[in-house]
């Protein structure tokens, strides 16, 4: 990883906070999920604000970390294959073009805080396309656009089970979720206008759930090779307008 290697705040109970440290020694409070500042006397959280905390990746060969404020930008980790773990800081909106692209070794749960609003792609730029090691994903409450290939090719997806795209998700590009073995079910959310081409091809989804009572503009094979969907529907409210009969080899029933 190229960065100045660095250690990790410690972290502490808020009982447990020591006093006996220099002013301005930085750790991490686990009750209260807040970095702090000691004073002298007293300590201090210094991601209020609205500043919002760092994101954080840390290395697969030892304690050295790096770490970024604000938004992602892209290419910031690309092919950086030393990527162990990644904690997604409150201070992010935005995560680039190829943030992480093929970052091989990155494994465990993925969180997309409630800060981001938009997780980029391009034509094979997705941001977190080829990470194949990540198992879990939650997306965040305030993500409206899933930018095209973002998630493409991230086949430890396939222990993820059930994947919900929340309400807050107006887009999803092509190829955003395309070849990631997803299994479960596949939820996506009201505010849905766009979904891409191959957006979810090739995924092992057992059912899939469209929540929005508008159809949005679905594109072509947008659905394709979902061979695990039995039955093999899509779901959506009952009373929903502008569906087509049927998706991909997938019919569409309204009873949600």
């Amino acid at each position: 990883m190229s960065h100045t290697t660095k250690i990790p705040p410690a972290k502490y109970a808020t009982s447990d906070l020591p006093t006996d440290v220099a002013v301005g020694t930085i750790v991490f409070d686990e009750t209260t999920s807040e970095h702090k500042s000691f004073n002298g006397s007293s300590w201090d959280a210094i991601e209020g604000g609205g500043i919002g905390t760092q994101t954080i990746v840390f290395d697969s060969t030892g304690p050295s970390y790096d770490q970024i404020q604000g938004d992602i930008p892209e290419d910031w980790k690309n092919n950086d294959t030393s990527l162990k773990g990644l904690v997604i800081g409150t201070s992010c909106t935005s995560i680039g073009s190829s943030a992480f692209y093929y970052c091989t070794n990155l494994t465990g749960d993925l969180v997309i805080p409630d800060s981001v609003t938009t997780i980029e792609g391009g034509s094979y730029a997705g941001a977190f396309l080829g990470t194949s090691g990540v198992t879990s994903l939650t997306i965040g409450n305030s993500v409206t656009s899933i930018g095209d290939y973002a998630f493409y090719l991230c086949v430890g997806f396939g222990t993820v089970g059930d994947l919900v795209i929340p309400d807050s998700v107006v887009s999803i590009g092509y190829y955003a979720f395309g070849n990631c073995g997803l299994t479960g079910t596949l939820t996506i959310g009201n505010s849905v206008t766009t979904i891409g081409d191959y957006a979810f091809g090739y995924s092992s989804n057992t059912r899939v759930e469209i929540l929005a009572t508008t159809a949005p503009t679905i594109g072509s094979n947008a659905f394709s090779y979902m061979s695990s969907v039995f039955p093999a529907e899509i779901h959506v409210p009952v009373g929903a307008t502008g569906y087509a009969a049927s998706y991909d080899g997938l019919t569409v029933v309204a009873d949600l």
